[in-house]
């Protein structure tokens, strides 16, 4: 299977598992039936980190995603979502080990599907599912990925990988030397050129602009939206949000509920 072939099939994987999630939040109340089985398999998944269980953690993340599809209850959507599995196995298989030691982010993302699918926030279930589906694909494309060729664009390369990492630290120095193949003052030379501001500030946007698409669409607290976006001091997001929006991220949310109120 060719690259792009697999890219698309991983596009689909991530519309299968972002509408299971959805579908398995907005149940009235989640079944326990499906969430202590979740549960259950992400106490597997750090065992099986903590004692360096390779073929452990891999069975237990298929379970995971597998009973995550099974809960959402919707006909003939598990038989789907197993064939597309199946077609990604040699993919996976083939960078599984090499992205092991970086496995406890996996676990981060697996436990925060499950927290948003037990909150029932079907917005915040479907975009944690899609997101982790997306961002493995990129962790693991990004480890077998040849040196780069003659006209690939080292700027793109940047961007792709700061849009799936927005939830972990961010260095301008790291991203040019190992993601974009590039010195840091070409990398933010580019930077300024086509976007007019620095690395930094490029990624500051994106976070808030992520933060504000999450306390729009979910439920989720704004200490989660913070850490979704890369932020670990709350204060720090909130002061930052501020700048650009004017507002609080609490008062951006009542502002878009009560606008939202008078349309319906």
């Amino acid at each position: 299977m060719t690259d792009t072939e697999l890219r698309r099939l991983s596009e689909l994987r991530s519309l299968l598992e972002g509408f299971a999630a959805r579908h398995a939040a907005s149940h009235p109340a989640p079944e326990a039936r499906h969430l202590d089985p979740l549960r259950a398999i992400l106490k597997r998944l750090n065992a099986a980190v903590r004692g360096r269980d390779y073929r452990g953690f891999r069975e237990a993340d298929a379970q995971l995603h597998s009973t995550v599809v099974a809960a959402a209850a919707v006909p003939l959507l598990r038989e789907v979502w197993q064939v597309v599995w199946s077609g990604l196995q040699g993919f996976h298989q083939r960078g599984f080990e090499e992205c092991f030691p970086d496995a406890r982010v996996l676990i981060e993302e697996h436990a925060h599907l499950v927290e948003t699918i037990a909150n029932g926030d079907p917005a915040a279930a479907e975009d944690a599912a899609r997101s982790h589906v997306e961002a493995v694909w990129f962790r693991l494309a990004e480890q077998q990925r040849a040196p780069l060729a003659r006209g690939d664009d080292p700027l793109q390369r940047a961007v792709s990988h700061i849009a799936f990492r927005l939830q972990r630290p961010l260095r301008l120095t790291f991203v040019a030397e190992k993601v974009a193949c590039t010195s840091a003052g070409n990398l933010s030379r580019l930077f300024r050129q086509r976007y007019g501001v620095s690395f930094q500030s490029y990624v500051l946007r994106l976070r808030l602009e992520k933060a504000a698409e999450l306390l729009k669409s979910t439920q989720l607290p704004v200490a989660r939206v913070a850490f979704r976006v890369g932020y670990r001091d709350v204060s720090r997001f909130g002061q930052h949000f501020r700048r650009i929006y004017r507002c609080t991220p609490r008062d951006w949310r009542a502002r878009l509920v009560a606008t939202a109120g008078k349309f319906n």
